[in-house]
């Protein structure tokens, strides 16, 4: 025990674990496999890079988290440990250096997605290594039934077919009973120790706000907060739009969202942690591995997708211990698209069968025929080729792709994205000097509404049609526009491309596993009611009760402190 307590107060200048912390170390020195369900900031790495410095060992650490995972790295090494992250930043000729070192047994701490650790030739690598540990980041990734479910994750029961004596660390701040018993199932692990904290932090209020027009109640819950504040929105138009209104009310905020670039995002989160910017306004893309203390409010602008994400979110507030809110407001109208949303996210049946027969018609493949033969695929011009809503599409051909069907590049679902950033004034300057440059520039501020305010995803094919001329010369004229300062411009990766995986068959007698569809549909539908239970106050006596069940915790105790208990004790208080 001495000797770990000194490896926490070398490294890390802390003079005890906490009780949970030292659980799970104390699990994984017994060579038992453990998974750990810690609440967010509850300090998960240190369950796992403690034992691997005390047994002098490696560990495979897994995540789908780039930005969490470099974070770490980094980390680890300014404290002078040996940690290395495998990502596609690596050249080629990079990763096989890093191979040569990792075969040298340089490294204690060995980062990884899951996709690399699914690579044949990594796994060989690993065959040879002194292995003590395998730890697995955000672990509901692995279940079909959680809210962030990963395919690649689903490969990981590697690890027990070739390590069988290796203890597993599977973590996750949040994940129901069911996906807790689907994870150990699905990694092949049997008898694994379940260490688990109290879901109740007692200095958090959570509290729902249902008001007529919530951008005025924001406004007034910013001018009472003082300390840091990040505010979630669904999409990165709502993040842009929502920052310019507070910035000219004059609040101290900058957005965040991942069609950012990347320096622009490291200096809005920068400055943030350095306390120059007070609020930060953000979709979920910000906050996985922020270990900022001081958050006095996360306040939900937007219905969060599941209790999960809300639950994971909102406790990156108050870390500290001090009192701290999670607000989550909306209009009715917010829960009305909401609803409507989240009705397009399971398609039924024929609707899927439906997007695959015009699938094939789109890239004029005859039944029968295309096995494993590759076509240009654009997302935008197939919905409006065939009428398709968008949401409804993506997730009835990303269904088919999951069924083994299909077979996506990745940039097939992610246009283009542009946002003009010059004013109207510098724009009819720019249209004097450069007119055929200027002319593709009045197109998009044509055909995009809202590209001056928040970056749009555009559609290459379209503005060729509109102007007359080829995809190719679009391109050209858009990478100008960037040179020239007038957009800033995050294009397609590569070709988006499908991939037939075999023959094409109709579509009415394509191969759905339909208990599969039926059981992820209820799942789904489980997890939508108990948002809507939790906003609509049905069920829900205290808020931290009603997330502490939702993640089984038995008996769970009221808080004392959310807005329903309060409620509760006034009429309490008025009766006597």
């Amino acid at each position: 025990m001495e000797a770990l307590i000194d490896i926490l107060k070398k490294h890390w200048n802390y003079d005890g674990f906490r009780p949970q912390q030292l659980a799970v170390i104390e699990s994984i020195l017994a060579g038992k496999d453990t998974l750990a369900l810690l609440p967010t900031g509850a300090g998960k790495s240190i369950c796992f890079q403690v034992p691997t410095i005390y047994q002098r060992g490696i560990c495979i650490v897994i995540s789908p988290l780039i930005a969490l995972m470099q974070d770490q790295v980094k980390d680890l090494v300014s404290k002078n440990l040996k940690a290395v992250l495998l990502g596609s930043h690596l050249s080629a000729n990079e990763e096989s250096n890093v191979f040569k070192e990792i075969e040298a047994k340089k490294y204690q701490f060995i980062y990884c997605s899951p996709e690399k650790l699914a690579q044949k030739h990594f796994q060989t690598l690993l065959s040879g290594l002194p292995i003590q540990l395998f730890a697995i980041d955000e672990a509901h990734c692995i279940s079909q039934w959680g809210y962030d479910f990963r395919p690649s994750y689903r490969k990981l029961d590697f690890i027990k077919k070739t390590f069988p004596t290796i203890p597993i660390l599977a973590m996750t701040a949040s994940a129901i009973p069911l996906v807790q018993k689907d994870m150990l199932v699905q990694l092949g692990v049997q008898n694994a120790n379940l260490i688990t904290d109290q879901f109740l932090r007692p200095n958090l209020s959570y509290q729902v706000k249902k008001e007529t027009v919530k951008l005025f109640v924001l406004k007034n819950l910013l001018k009472d907060l003082t300390g840091s504040v990040i505010i979630y929105c669904n999409t990165r138009n709502n993040v842009a739009q929502l920052s310019s209104i507070l910035s000219s009310y004059g609040f101290n905020v900058a957005g965040y969202h991942a069609g950012m670039e990347l320096h622009e995002r490291k200096k809005v989160q920068e400055d943030w942690m350095q306390d120059n910017t007070q609020v930060i306004i953000s979709t979920s893309a910000f906050g996985m591995g922020i270990n900022k203390t001081n958050v006095r409010a996360v306040i939900h602008f937007d219905i969060p997708g599941s209790i999960e994400q809300y639950y994971q979110e909102a406790g990156r507030a108050g870390r500290d211990g001090l009192p701290a809110k999670a607000i989550l407001l909306y209009q009715q109208n917010d829960l009305d698209y909401w609803n409507q949303l989240q009705e397009k996210k399971i398609p039924p049946i024929a609707v899927i069968k439906k997007v695959f027969q015009n699938l094939a018609d789109f890239v004029q493949l005859p039944v029968g025929m295309g096995e494993l033969q590759q076509f240009l695929f654009d997302f935008e011009s197939f919905c409006m080729q065939f009428k398709w809503d968008k949401i409804i599409a993506r997730n009835a051909l990303q269904w088919i792709e999951q069924e083994g069907h299909v077979k996506f590049a990745p940039s097939s679902f992610k246009p283009t994205l542009v946002q003009v950033i010059e004013n109207r004034i510098s724009i009819q300057l720019f249209e004097k000097q450069y007119p055929e440059t200027g002319f593709v520039l009045q197109t998009l501020l044509r055909t995009y509404g809202g590209i001056l305010d928040s970056p749009q995803y555009i559609n290459e094919g379209v503005l060729a049609k509109l102007l007359q001329r080829d995809i190719e010369f679009v391109q050209t004229q858009l990478n100008q526009l960037q040179q020239y300062g007038m957009i800033s411009l995050e294009q397609k990766a590569n070709q988006p491309i499908v991939q037939f995986k075999w023959n094409r068959a109709s579509a009415e007698f394509m191969t759905l596993n339909l208990d599969e569809y039926q059981a992820r549909k209820l799942a789904f539908e489980d997890r939508i009611q108990a948002m809507r239970d939790y906003i609509g106050n049905r069920l829900v006596s205290c808020r931290n009760v009603f997330l502490a069940k939702y993640f089984g915790e038995k008996a769970p105790q009221s808080c004392g402190i959310c807005d329903l208990c309060i409620t509760n004790k006034h009429s309490l208080t008025n009766k006597h």
